[in-house]
């Protein structure tokens, strides 16, 4: 009799303790459904040549922003095409790219030819010196 209630008793702690559980609407880590189709990449300094693109020359004595006045570069992926899309945070000038457009050609096809492998390479580097004021202390043994 003893043993029946204490089977009864550990499947009626069971039942509790799992009635306590449910399931989440939505796994952790996953996206929330709102996200819309760009995803950001980053935000980056215009370099140099950002400045110099000849496709963003304009007139100089219009008062629009020019790409020497953007401050900051925001890159952002389409979700649906694959492209990357870089644009001025000033003028609104915007590079862009789509590796998925057109089909890669055979050397771009994984595997990849090497013209040597890398353990080959590291067989025939010589050792490098230690920094300057990291020398190391010869042993006593």
């Amino acid at each position: 009799m003893r043993g029946n209630l204490k089977i009864v008793a550990a499947g009626g702690i069971a039942i509790l303790a799992l009635a306590g559980c449910r399931k989440l609407a939505e796994p952790f880590g996953q996206p929330a459904a709102t996200h819309g189709r760009y995803a950001g990449i980053g935000i980056y300094g215009p370099g140099q040549s950002w400045t110099k693109m000849v496709a963003a020359q304009q007139a100089k004595e219009t008062p629009s922003a020019q790409t020497k006045d953007d401050d900051a570069i925001i890159v952002v992926v389409d979700s649906l095409t694959g492209e990357v899309r870089g644009c001025g945070n000033m003028t609104g000038f915007c590079v862009g790219m789509n590796p998925w457009k057109t089909q890669l050609v055979a050397g771009q096809m994984a595997p990849v030819q090497l013209t040597e492998h890398v353990n080959s390479a590291k067989e025939t580097l010589a050792p490098t010196a230690a920094p300057p004021g990291l020398a190391v202390a010869a042993s006593s043994e």
